[in-house]
């Protein structure tokens, strides 16, 4: 849309630019050029390819022209008539051309096409060839072309281009001197000194297996190139070039000054195109900087091509805040408390290059006055509006923080862009509680209200921590009356800490199910991991309960109370039991008078023991832990248990056994590694029922609202219909769902327990463009196809991806990446980077809703399934897939094989 109001505003100059900033080709004839008649580029020529800087630049200049249907066939060797053609309208001769009323002829060793015959003839008068040069390499040639059609080679074309640059005493120069290519010896002796010359310029290279090829045919690409780079040397430029120091740069004009000291002002297009001369890679006009040296190629007073030539500031700067603006004398003070004066004219504009008056800027602005070296001036010339000062109070996410420089960035949740501050001295923080905190309490992530005064942050309210997780161990000491905290005794840092616990916090003490806070002793060694300044998990490091699965008893004296067993080792263990011991059977709670009556000789019993106590004796009948042997010849299992000890077991019968989404299942589906539940018979003889325990992610393909089901594919993409007919949904927000609540593409995470679902939780994951990366406190800032910004606090526990195949590091992550961010099964975060790729569209299809791809070598994937809530847009408008026609150049961002972006 953009492309056609452009074409249709510059139609009476016949110029097409692109869309994106980079020429659009639009057709052109083989006639002369004048003046108003410029054309940009050529249709065959994409806006993706190598040499467009070239071939766009040297068409507005009227340098090169295309065929008569309008092409301009970049890979088609350049004839020797056209190289020369090109050079001496690069050398601003074609009035000479023009004006020429004679014929002039040729020698029959020289001959060329009649729309040639000018342009040759100015050579010769100009010195870029010579008849006895040509005569000679004419007489060891045997090609059946006429001169001027035959293909200029690269060693001749270095010397023309030399030439045309007024460099040939250069060439002269280095005749004598070896290039360090390794097929030197090929270059002609009479084209060395100019191949060197040619090289040390910057206008041509060498290929990439260390040679040059002097007799390889050129391209007309590659003419354009060499034409093109060789500009920066010339003392006269090619129609509609202009060079000059840059004064000005705004959203719509641009100004030069030439050395002596003239100043002009160009209207730029919004497609006008901006180079920097560091590569042939477009540039953001913002990199542009005033005193730059910049060349421009102008029709009709508009800029369409912008580059820089020399990237020196020749500038003075006198940066700060602005204390006091006199609009009577001219005269800014800043916060140095010097005055500095203004000329008469003075421009001033925003870092966006906006324009504004002296009134528009407010005492407290951070401002930059400049002054160009170039000029002989005591008076600053231009403003910048670095900052107007900000008073808000506004909620976001601190991004990053500095609290060595007393600064913060926080993404503002309105308007999802980044802000930095610096903090004030009277900075004021307050905890989610409302109490007051200092900066150590913040963290990236944190969710804030924060208040601006004067360009600074005076008050930050923490509404919502980031999940900041943290390891401490030491030496327990008690509990606070309330049992709301924890004391122990640390090896560094303060002696005594306390350490406030979370609602759910879970202990964990080897040998002991179930454990609580209540299982705790003083002198216990703990690690704690702390989540959010509270304690989530307690492991007890330095005390074992020890528990005995399947012991037999070999006896028991009722006087004595004194119990004798094997352990699963065949081990002996005696163990004096008191009337505190728990006692179990079949769920039922006996006095330990009944003791003897149930538990007889022989039987097998589970002991938990606590300090060689037997605190616990139950009998039971089933078991928990991981499968690490399965000897289906022999029939044989061993077990795992929490507590870590190893059980096998002889399966006399076949058991039943459950495996999520297997039905039917039998012991050849179970495999080493399994986690399951054991069940077996009251005199615990027979296994009767192997039950599998399994969480899992899947990707959600179908919702079926009615039957309460939903189809899922796990990661090896296999299907499964899974009911959800009474069973817990929980969103991401953690709270309760319903089958309404699944969307096609996103994640579920399912608990099994054999092949029940017990637990569906809903994982949406976040897609987006990354907008900012901390790799040191391992957090990004994703900003998503809506727009929307969230600051992401991996943590310790995470792990990153490439389109979800090779591992990456998280360092290697860039502004700029795709990426999803969402847990996985066991709650560690995975960070999936998207595949990107340059191509070329072939058609899509709504009925399958795929887009084809053109191959561009062999092994490419030309079909791909798009994301269901893709972004498809071109620049910043949004569009819809189908918009995407054959041959358009898009980018692609890929992720789990399906496109989740599209960008032209």
């Amino acid at each position: 849309m953009r492309n056609k109001k452009l074409a249709s505003a510059i139609l009476s100059s016949l110029i097409v630019t692109s869309l994106a900033g980079t020429p659009v080709l639009a057709a052109d004839s083989t006639s002369g050029t004048s003046k108003n008649n410029v054309k940009l580029s050529f249709p065959d020529v994409k806006s993706d390819y190598w040499g467009i800087r070239h071939i766009s630049k040297l068409a507005l200049e009227g340098i090169i022209e295309g065929y008569e249907d309008g092409a301009y066939r970049a890979e088609n060797s350049v004839s020797q008539q056209d190289v020369l053609i090109m050079a001496v309208r690069m050398m601003g001769l074609q009035d000479e051309v023009n004006n020429m009323t004679s014929t002039t002829v040729f020698p029959d060793f020289m001959l060329v096409d009649s729309y040639a015959r000018n342009y040759v003839a100015v050579a010769l008068q100009k010195g870029l060839i010579t008849n006895e040069e040509e005569k000679e390499r004419s007489s060891g040639d045997k090609s059946k072309e006429n001169w001027g059609q035959r293909k200029a080679t690269r060693e001749w074309v270095a010397e023309i281009v030399i030439r045309a640059i007024g460099k040939g005493a250069f060439a002269q120069s280095l005749s004598q001197t070896q290039t360090t290519f390794n097929d030197n010896s090929s270059i002609s002796a009479t084209s060395l000194g100019y191949v060197n010359a040619a090289v040390a310029l910057k206008v041509v290279d060498g290929f990439e297996d260390g040679t040059f090829q002097p007799k390889g045919a050129v391209t007309r690409a590659q003419m354009a190139a060499f034409l093109s780079r060789s500009q920066k040397e010339l003392t006269s430029l090619p129609a509609h070039a202009k060079k000059g120091y840059l004064t000005t740069l705004t959203s719509g004009t641009i100004g030069l000054m030439d050395k002596e000291g003239n100043t002009s002002t160009y209207k730029i297009s919004p497609n006008t195109v901006f180079y920097g001369n560091k590569n042939d890679t477009a540039i953001d006009p913002k990199e542009l900087q005033e005193t730059y040296e910049v060349s421009i190629v102008e029709v009709n007073g508009v800029a369409y091509y912008v580059e820089i030539i020399k990237d020196e500031l020749q500038m003075d700067i006198k940066e700060g805040k602005l204390l006091k603006l006199n609009m009577s004398t001219m005269k800014a003070t800043l916060d140095d408390f010097e005055s500095y004066d203004l000329a008469s004219d003075v421009a001033v504009t925003d870092t966006e290059g906006r324009g504004l008056s002296l009134g528009d800027i407010v005492t407290g602005s951070t401002i930059q006055l400049r002054k160009s070296k170039i000029v002989n001036t005591d008076k600053y010339t231009s403003i910048i509006v670095k900052q107007v000062p900000v008073n808000k109070t506004a909620n976001g996410a601190i991004q990053n923080l500095n609290k060595d420089a007393a600064q913060i960035t926080l993404l503002d949740t309105e308007s999802g862009q980044p802000e930095s501050y610096n903090f004030s001295s009277a900075l004021i923080i307050t905890s989610t509680d409302n109490s007051l905190a200092d900066l150590n309490s913040l963290h990236i992530g944190d969710v804030v209200e924060y208040t601006i005064k004067n360009s600074e942050v005076v008050k930050i309210s923490v509404k919502k921590q980031a999940d900041v997780g943290v390891s401490i161990e030491g030496t327990f000491k008690e509990f606070s009356e309330d049992k709301s905290t924890l004391l122990i005794n640390k090896t560094t840092g303060k002696p005594v800490d306390a350490y406030e616990l979370s609602e759910n916090v879970k202990v964990v003490i080897n040998g002991l199910t179930n454990a609580s806070i209540y299982d705790l002793a003083a002198g216990d060694q703990l690690k704690l991991e702390v989540l959010n300044n509270k304690v989530t998990l307690i492991t007890v490091a330095n005390r074992s309960i020890e528990n005995l699965y399947f012991a037999k008893i070999v006896g028991y004296d009722q006087n004595l109370k004194l119990l004798s067993v094997i352990d699963n080792k065949g081990e002996p263990h005696a163990y004096i039991l008191t009337d505190s011991v728990s006692i179990s059977y079949a769920g039922m709670k006996l006095p330990l008078s009944n003791f003897s009556g149930t538990f007889t000789v022989g039987k097998y019993v589970d002991l938990l023991v606590a300090q060689k106590k037997v605190t616990q004796v139950q009998m039971s009948t089933q078991l928990n832990g991981q499968i690490t042997q399965l000897n289906l010849q022999t029939n044989d299992i061993t077990l795992k248990t929490d507590s870590g000890q190893s059980l096998s077991f002889k399966l006399q019968y076949a058991p039943v056994v459950e495996l999520a989404n297997k039905p039917n299942s039998t012991l050849s589906d179970l495999k080493v590694g399994d986690t399951i539940s054991l069940q077996i018979s009251f005199d615990q003889s027979i296994v009767t029922k192997i039950t599998t325990s399994k969480t899992a992610m899947y990707k959600t393909v179908i919702t079926n609202v009615n039957s309460k089901q939903i189809t899922v594919t796990d990661e090896s993409n296999s299907q499964y219909v899974i009911s959800l007919d009474g069973v817990p949904i929980v969103k991401p927000d953690q709270t309760a769902g319903s089958i309404n609540d699944f969307v096609v593409d996103d994640y579920v995470k399912l608990s099994f327990n054999g092949a029940t679902v017990v637990r569906a939780e809903i994982a949406t994951p976040v897609i987006g463009k990354v907008t900012a990366v901390n790799a040191a406190s391992s957090s990004l800032t994703v900003q998503d196809f809506t727009g929307k910004s969230q600051v992401i606090n991996a943590g310790t526990n995470f792990g990153v991806k490439l389109n979800g195949g090779s591992d990456y590091n998280f360092a290697s992550i860039k502004v700029g990446d795709r990426v999803q961010v969402m847990k996985d099964a066991s709650d560690k975060l995975i960070i999936q980077v998207a595949a990107t790729a340059k191509r070329e569209v072939d058609n899509y299809s709504s009925v399958v809703n795929q887009m084809y791809l053109k191959s561009t070598s062999a092994g490419d994937k030309t079909s791909y399934s798009l994301y269901p809530r893709a972004y498809y847009h071109k620049g910043t408008d949004i569009v819809g897939p189908s918009s995407f026609v054959s041959g358009d150049i898009i980018t692609i961002y890929v992720l789990d094989n399906k496109i989740v972006e599209i960008e032209k």
